[in-house]
């Protein structure tokens, strides 16, 4: 083989081969300032209940004017016979909403003893609520139902009433389940309500697991509508909970209009100071436009945790604190950023320092609305270096 006329040395190859990439094009992140978007508020707080989906063909006349608020799928479950029901269901698709019209349907139009009604809440607003609830549906009857929490049958045992109506059944204790069951029969009347996708727990919701087994004749319904959340929320929430759903297949469908609101605001902070500053602003534009104090959950560091905002439901919602270090990918993480997301009822916010969680990665990047120092991809030639 010929020699060749001349051969760089190991130097000059390097300094060659660097002059080459020097024209290439290349591609880096920059932090840009993106100020924040207006807030998209409905004109009103939304009332979901208002109007009720189209129903379903014959429904028309079954418990009229006790069962108007509810949708198709919830007035099949709401007036259904006697005997165990389970509704299966995820936030925001009515499952207390249709307990109680369940509760007072059968009172009222069935001719069950309201005398002959237990019906548990997990928590004192939701037993609040339906006490409430059924007082306004059925007047001085509802005086007669028993309306108690969890918590109240920690040291005492619970009545042993004939129609049994638990609302957020995952949440129920393994004992009392059992002291509430044991003794009926698998076509007992029972009527329970749960997403065990939104149980802070570790393993399968054990109550919930249970009433299969209780009751192995139980109509089990799933409700598909939300009434609650924009669609942006509900898609990310599914994405950030389908790969450990308990609930494989479940669909979602969004009551509200595809294009209603923003999508979810995204706050890339230079610190954590930046961060609390952040927060301020919201809140202070937020109340200029008439959210009220009690309409707006912080949830992160400096807020609310997850299990408290999961007692209520919120007009906007901010998650603070979104990094891979406190929420990580894990199960557990997961089920907190679903849960949390299924709170608000009109805008959902997330901030974070760095790059944030991992999960916000699992969530289409076109369902948010990055604002802050927002990393921004730039190309071009690589710029000539002296050597």
């Amino acid at each position: 083989m010929a020699s060749p006329l001349f051969e760089l040395s190991a130097d000059m190859r390097t300094t060659a081969e660097r002059r080459r990439r020097s024209h290439r094009p290349h591609s880096r992140y920059v932090r840009e300032a993106v100020p924040m978007p207006e807030p998209a508020l409905t004109t009103r707080t939304p009332d979901p209940w208002l109007d009720s989906a189209p129903l379903l063909t014959g429904m028309d006349e079954v418990g009229a004017g006790l069962l108007d608020s509810l949708d198709a799928m919830q007035r099949v479950a709401a007036s259904a016979g006697r005997g165990p029901l389970l509704i299966n269901a995820s936030p925001g698709t009515g499952k207390t909403h249709l307990l109680i019209r369940r509760t007072a349907y059968l009172v009222q139009e069935l001719g069950v003893p309201a005398r002959q009604c237990l019906v548990l809440a997990a928590s004192t607003p939701g037993a609040a609520r339906i006490r409430r609830e059924l007082g306004a549906l059925l007047g001085r009857e509802a005086a007669a139902i028993t309306v108690a929490e969890f918590d109240d049958f920690a040291a005492a045992a619970p009545p042993e009433l004939g129609h049994l109506f638990i609302d957020d059944l995952p949440r129920m204790p393994m004992r009392l389940f059992r002291q509430l069951t044991d003794h009926r029969g698998p076509e007992s009347d029972v009527t329970a309500t749960g997403d065990p996708d939104s149980a802070l727990c570790t393993g399968e919701p054990a109550a919930f697991a249970a009433f299969g087994e209780q009751f192995p004749q139980a109509h089990v319904m799933r409700l598909s509508r939300n009434h609650r959340s924009p669609a942006a929320v509900l898609v990310a929430a599914s994405q950030v909970i389908e790969p450990i759903s308990r609930v494989p297949g479940r669909l979602v469908q969004p009551e509200r209009p595809a294009l209603e609101g923003s999508g979810i605001g995204r706050y890339f902070a230079v610190d954590a100071d930046d961060e609390k500053h952040f927060v301020a602003t919201l809140a202070d534009r937020l109340a200029e436009l008439g959210v009220e104090p009690d309409e707006f959950a912080v949830i992160g560091p400096d807020g609310l945790s997850v299990a408290a905002a999961a007692e209520g439901e919120y007009r906007v919602v901010c998650l603070t604190g979104v990094t891979a270090e406190d929420w990580p990918n894990t199960a557990a993480a997961r089920r907190e950023l679903y849960v949390a997301l299924g709170r608000t009822r009109d805008l959902a916010y997330v901030s974070h320092t760095g790059s944030g969680s991992p999960l916000l990665a699992d969530v289409d990047q076109g369902l948010f609305s990055p604002f802050g120092m927002v990393p921004q991809l730039h190309s071009g030639p690589e710029q000539p270096r002296l050597l």
